[in-house]
């Protein structure tokens, strides 16, 4: 928490080189991309940025903004891969389990106004060795000087890799499991929204939370692990900036 729904407050700090958040929340969300059940996901986060240049966050891992405008943002970065466990359901028995693995970003966005458009190209190094391209766009507008509502849409494509790692069922899946065997290709997995608000009911301490809900499309939808094309996600969290 927050996960890639979740309204990440900003860490830019106009009065000094370093910006530090911490805090700790939990995100309720389908137990695997697919699922009909759901999990609970506590902990804490953090995010560091160093004159809006070098970044450590939960979402993008570490990473640089190898440009960096007033509108322009440009960068890299490298973080997580969340995997899947057989064993977290049922419905997965049989599969067998993708590990979890390195994630490469390269980034930019645009900003005008309340609006920003953005572009995320992420390439798994390890588990799936899959790529994913997810355009979005956003708002962020002020309520007042403590209140911010946020909200979001986004489209993820997914490669052949990805596809048959996350949707597939392989013959030796199929006799495993019992599914049908499937083969899932490249194509637009999910569209997704999301709207958030942030509370910052001091000088340093805030309050967020955040409403998510995926669509799952083409062989993402179709695949025998789906359960439920439909993905929501609710979110909470405090933190403290200084």
């Amino acid at each position: 928490m927050p996960q890639d729904n979740a309204p990440v407050p900003e860490t830019a700090s106009p009065g000094g080189d370093w910006t530090f958040v911490l805090g700790a929340g939990a995100q309720v969300g389908p137990s695997y991309e697919g699922s009909d059940k759901f999990s609970v996901t506590p902990g804490p986060f953090v995010s560091i940025n160093w004159r809006d240049r070098v970044f450590l966050d939960m979402e993008r891992g570490i990473g640089v903004n190898v440009v960096r405008t007033d509108a322009l943002r440009l960068g890299v970065s490298v973080g997580l891969a969340p995997g899947r466990d057989e064993d977290d359901e049922d419905h997965l028995k049989g599969l067998g389990d993708i590990d979890t693995a390195a994630r490469g970003h390269v980034f930019g966005s645009y900003s005008f106004g309340m609006w920003q458009i953005g572009l995320d190209v992420a390439k798994d190094f390890g588990g799936s060795e899959g790529l994913q391209v997810r355009p979005d766009i956003s708002v962020k507008v002020p309520l007042s000087e403590s209140w911010t509502l946020s909200s979001g849409i986004s489209a993820t494509w997914a490669d052949d890799e990805y596809m048959q790692s996350f949707f597939g069922v392989s013959p030796t899946q199929s006799r495993n499991s019992g599914l049908d065997r499937f083969d899932a290709g490249a194509g637009f997995k999910s569209v997704d929204f999301n709207i958030g608000l942030r509370w910052m009911f001091s000088e340093n301490w805030f309050a967020m939370a955040n409403v998510g809900v995926g669509v799952l499309l083409g062989d993402a939808a179709d695949s025998p692990i789906t359960e439920s094309q439909v993905q929501p996600s609710v979110g909470l969290a405090v933190g403290y900036r200084f």
